[in-house]
């Protein structure tokens, strides 16, 4: 009986030690894994300028319903915005200088847009802020699908 006992706690320290040992490893693979993906999103190969003109049009197309001229138009503008984005990055590529390179961006895209305004009616325009109203207010949302309450009771409280 003490032998069985014995042989019994011998298999199950072997078998616990076995398992410990494995499992450190598993987390190794694991946290490999995402780095790996880490790397490949920043090795991520950029579209084209007239790939994003043509993605950019064709979302917009379905959404405000353009006509054959408003979307050659619009295709013509995300052309130019696209090829205008590349350039910048290009040139901020090494510096340092965010602020500078976020108001030459915001400086594009209000040009993008007042240029938009033209090309659509004022109806479709109604509906592109909307919808883009609709979109920062779910950005702004988080992943849950609400806002922190806490954020918001600070603001009431004064702190």
């Amino acid at each position: 009986m003490k032998k069985i006992i014995a042989v019994l706690s011998l298999g199950m320290l072997v078998a616990g030690s076995s398992y410990a040992q494995t499992t450190p490893q598993k987390d190794q693979k694991d946290r490999k894994a995402r780095t790996e993906l880490q790397g490949a999103r920043a090795e991520k190969v950029r579209k084209s300028p007239e790939e994003m003109a043509r993605m950019k049009t064709e979302r917009l197309s379905q959404k405000l319903d353009l006509n054959a001229t408003q979307k050659n138009q619009l295709q013509a503008l995300n052309l130019r915005q696209a090829e205008e984005m590349k350039a910048m990055r290009e040139r901020y590529k090494g510096t340092e200088d965010k602020a500078q390179l976020r108001e030459a961006k915001k400086a594009s895209h209000d040009k993008w847009q007042a240029e938009l305004k033209s090309i659509l009616t004022e109806k479709q325009y109604t509906q592109y802020e909307a919808d883009r109203v609709e979109m920062h207010h779910k950005r702004g949302e988080g992943k849950s699908g609400h806002k922190s309450q806490k954020s918001g009771e600070m603001k009431k409280q004064g702190t």
